[in-house]
């Protein structure tokens, strides 16, 4: 019987256990939610629907009721503002994480957690020191969400099955994030030789345009309709199905670092495998000098925050 807990009954949390609910991720969800009617109400309408879907068993409840959880997602925090760095509401974010992860680990200490709420490295890395778990089993969403726009993106630039693109953003999920183009590839080809194996003319400024759709589309989306939710909600349950199906399945999720490239203690996205464990290993594949000299430098922001923080 596999287990899992959504703390967070919000927009995320909710559009979150919708979709494990549909796709069968676990046989058990809890949602948790200091505000206990939003959390009953949510799960209500949601279990509603699983008759007519797959047979999951969900409910709000307490931090007891999410005893022996094989994962913890957390998606609840202070929300963002449009057009604001992620960063502003970090110590807030950080005081929650204080107050809710001892309560939901005292029911559950062999779970996995996985951050999602924003910003989401530094919170992973508060997390890990507050939860004193292993790296391993302390995974925050990171780029995978990035990497999905990415892949999006160019997708529409030439017309592909998103699938057919293998992309990489690595780093911050953030501003100082990385597009991996050296390791971007269609039909195993870089990107610019794929266009001229297609005779397909490109921009001298379109990677730096690509870039700039990718950090830019969460803020448009926010102006338009609020929270990204769906996007996001399918980002965790690709997460939360490696894990809980123990597929070793490389994503770029954000965990702490112990060396690679150079960097330390602090909590980025690089490729990953992950399992029942959790972050298996992080592969620190080859880079181009550019694409290793921004994510030292995403690195170094990251630990200037680090330490002005109150954990």
């Amino acid at each position: 019987m596999s287990k899992i807990t959504i703390i967070g009954a919000g927009a995320v949390g909710a559009t979150t256990a919708y979709t494990l609910c549909t796709h069968a991720i676990a046989d058990e969800i809890v949602m948790i939610d200091i505000n206990s009617q939003q959390a009953m109400g949510n799960a209500l309408d949601i279990a509603h629907g699983i008759p007519l879907s797959k047979p999951v068993t969900l409910y709000s409840g307490t931090y007891a009721d999410s005893a022996d959880s094989d994962l913890i997602i957390i998606t609840v925090g202070v929300p963002e503002k449009v057009g604001e760095s992620r960063l502003i509401p970090l110590q807030k974010n950080i005081d929650i994480l204080k107050d809710i992860l001892p309560q939901a680990l005292t029911y559950s200490p062999n779970a996995c957690l996985l951050i999602v709420t924003n910003p989401v490295d530094l919170l992973t890395y508060a997390a890990h020191q507050i939860s004193h778990l292993p790296q391993s089993r302390v995974i925050g969403l990171g780029t995978v969400i990035d990497t999905s726009r990415l892949n999006y993106f160019l997708s529409q630039v030439f017309q592909l099955d998103a699938r057919s693109i293998d992309g990489y953003v690595i780093g911050e999920h953030g501003d100082s994030q990385v597009i991996a183009w050296s390791k971007t590839t269609i039909a195993g080809c870089l990107v610019e030789d794929y266009a001229k194996v297609i005779r397909f003319p490109l921009d001298d400024d379109f990677k730096a345009g690509i870039e700039n759709e990718v950090k830019q589309t969460a803020f448009d989306v926010w102006k338009m309709k609020g929270p990204n939710c769906y996007s996001i909600a399918d980002a965790i349950k690709v997460v939360a199905e490696a894990i809980l199906r123990n597929e070793r399945r490389i994503l770029p999720v954000s965990s702490v670092l112990h060396g690679e490239y150079g960097i330390s203690d602090v909590s980025l996205s690089l490729p990953s495998i992950i399992g029942k464990n959790g972050v298996e290993k992080v592969l620190a594949v080859d880079l181009n000098d550019s694409e290793l000299t921004k994510l030292q430098t995403s690195a170094s922001l990251m630990k200037s925050f680090i330490q002005q923080l109150n954990l």
